[in-house]
């Protein structure tokens, strides 16, 4: 795609509700500006995920023009306008103040000029904005970075990283997200200001790499590594992108199956990520970066189960799906699927045998699942109940369950509930 960089040509359809809060803002005698991000994926014919305004409005004056406000970051200008039960974020233009933790500024100065605002943005292309009254203003070559492919810094790439660290990431993130490669200066400037990146929460350590993650070009997060942004804060993520490894790594992150949500798509490349390093170092990495228990556990009964080889008849798949259940069951075929893959892209030599292997276990499964084979201790047909009114008391119950479920493993048809009483050890 080539964007004209004619921008007086250039129109953006904007959604009936930000043409609403912006025509608001124009009526009471101020400019307002749809900018940023949702410029950048209008003018990439992508969807934007929410639209923000700017304005030379302050935050007092946007309150009194609109019936809804919540204020979201009223010290630092941003109003959220609701309309119906949509939230519009408004700013004011400002100039930002010294940033003295390499995250925030101190202070924040208002502005009635739009180029003062733009200047303070990250990157080119995300320092865009347009209206219907004067078109697009793109100050800094933010449609010729588009057209180049090129992440840029606004200004001078050292001083926008000084205000804040994580924009080192982003640029990464937007690498991986985009496709685009970043320019020479603004790389430079990451090399250079990497250990500053400790200034910086671990959960928003987080949402970058997960974006990057689960991005179109996952294998792009060996810039995080190459750059050293990960050397003291996620030493292990570091070795795994460094050791012997990494190139069957980065290979594996592709092969995630289409299907997969963005959450699973996670989940997955996680485990794919420690695939060399095991189950512990990514649990600990997981909790160092503040994630959820359930994704934590998730990635370390992934690779965990991919450990132990699964052979291709029903005894050994049923007790397979008793150990693991059927989701990380499932999970872990994709899982050594995409290692298998990875190997085959980096040798050119495919690996027939692995992969019908991995293809008759889930079609095997299906088939023990959808006949309603007793692979778990409630799909027995007999109770710890039952077992009470049998005699049996305490740890036996559990024992005397444990021992019939292993019956029905190796025969799923023994479940039947007099069957199943009869076999019950009697001392």
């Amino acid at each position: 795609m080539n964007i004209d960089v004619n921008k007086n040509a250039f129109k953006i359809d904007l959604p009936e509700d930000v043409k609403f809060v912006i025509n608001q803002i124009e009526k009471n005698g101020h400019s307002a500006y749809a900018v940023g991000g949702c410029v950048r994926d209008t003018l990439l014919n992508k969807k934007p995920q929410d639209w923000d305004i700017t304005t030379s409005a302050l935050p007092t004056q946007v309150k009194s023009f609109f019936r809804r406000t919540i204020d979201t970051g009223i010290e630092h200008g941003t109003v959220t306008v609701m309309i119906d039960k949509t939230g519009y974020e408004v700013t004011t233009y400002r100039i930002d103040g010294e940033y003295k933790d390499g995250r925030h500024p101190e202070s924040v100065e208002f502005s009635v000029r739009l180029s003062d605002d733009l200047s303070r943005r990250d990157f080119t292309i995300n320092a865009m904005a347009y209206n219907e009254t004067d078109g697009l203003v793109d100050e800094f070559g933010g449609i010729t970075d588009l057209n180049n492919k090129i992440i840029r810094c606004v200004g001078v790439a050292k001083d926008r990283f000084s205000e804040d660290a994580l924009r080192m990431m982003r640029a990464i993130r937007f690498s991986a997200q985009l496709g685009f490669n970043i320019e020479d200066s603004t790389m430079k400037a990451i090399y250079e200001l990497a250990p500053t990146i400790n200034k910086i929460s671990m959960e928003r350590v987080h949402v970058e790499l997960g974006k990057t993650l689960v991005s179109a070009n996952p294998e792009r997060c060996l810039l995080y590594s190459k750059t050293g942004l990960f050397k003291e804060i996620l030493p292990l993520i570091d070795e795994a992108l460094t050791n012997k490894h990494v190139n069957k790594t980065l290979k594996a992150l592709k092969h995630i199956p289409d299907d997969y949500d963005l959450n699973l798509t996670l989940r997955m490349r996680y485990a794919l990520l420690f695939s060399s390093l095991g189950s512990e170092s990514a649990t600990k990495t997981l909790k160092d970066l503040k994630m959820d228990n359930v994704t934590i556990k998730l990635v370390a009964s992934i690779i965990e189960a991919s450990q132990n080889e699964i052979a291709e008849t029903e005894p050994a798949i049923r007790e397979a799906l008793r150990r693991l259940g059927s989701d990380i069951f499932y999970l872990s075929l994709d899982y050594q699927k995409a290692l298998t893959l990875a190997a085959s892209d980096l040798t050119g030599i495919t690996n027939p045998v692995k992969l019908s292997h991995y293809e008759n276990l889930r079609k095997m499964a299906k088939e023990i699942i959808d006949r309603g084979d007793c692979f778990s201790i409630k799909s027995l047909d007999i109770s710890g109940n039952d077992l009470l009114e049998f005699g049996l008391s305490g740890k036996d119950i559990g024992k005397t369950l444990e021992y019939l479920l292993d019956l029905c493993i190796e025969n799923p048809r023994l479940n039947e509930k007099s069957t199943l009483i009869s076999m019950i050890p009697r001392d």
